[in-house]
């Protein structure tokens, strides 16, 4: 009879369980009249991604970035940063435009832009930059991870 070690594996496992345990998942399905989207949150990696009914799909991770194009209207290009913080009660996410030219070129408006998911409500708000959508929040299915 051949005897395996098992020492090893299960060490690797204890090791690697707490950083398991810590993550967290939240998985919810929103909705409105006329309009659904899929949320899937990692509070551990302080991550969050919308998948709206229409297949457009959303990514926040927080401090990501990019540099935008230049804008159609003012030719100024901006720095986008991704912002995700988790509170007690609520998750909130958005971007910030932030200005990288030159001020003496002329005047750079900032925007910083604000979502909210109630967690103790399930109410998803969600800013499109020209009105706030208030969704409606219930658990995803089983089984839905990322």
């Amino acid at each position: 009879m051949k005897t395996i070690c098992l020492v090893p594996a299960l060490f690797a496992l204890l090791a690697a369980a707490p950083r398991a345990a810590q993550a967290k998942e939240i998985h919810l399905d929103c909705a409105r009249t006329n309009q659904t989207v899929m949320v899937d949150i990692d509070t551990d990696r302080k991550f969050l991604q919308l998948m709206w009914g229409q297949g457009v799909a959303e990514e926040y991770k927080d401090g990501d970035f990019y540099i935008s194009s230049p804008d159609d209207k003012t030719g100024r290009t901006q720095k986008v940063v991704y912002t995700m913080k988790v509170e007690e009660k609520a998750i909130i996410f958005g971007q910030d435009r932030l200005c990288v030219e030159d001020p003496a070129k002329g005047r750079c408006l900032e925007h910083h832009l604000r979502n909210s998911l109630d967690l103790v409500s399930s109410v998803l708000k969600y800013d499109d930059g020209e009105e706030i959508a208030v969704l409606k929040c219930t658990p995803a299915p089983p089984g839905r991870g990322f």
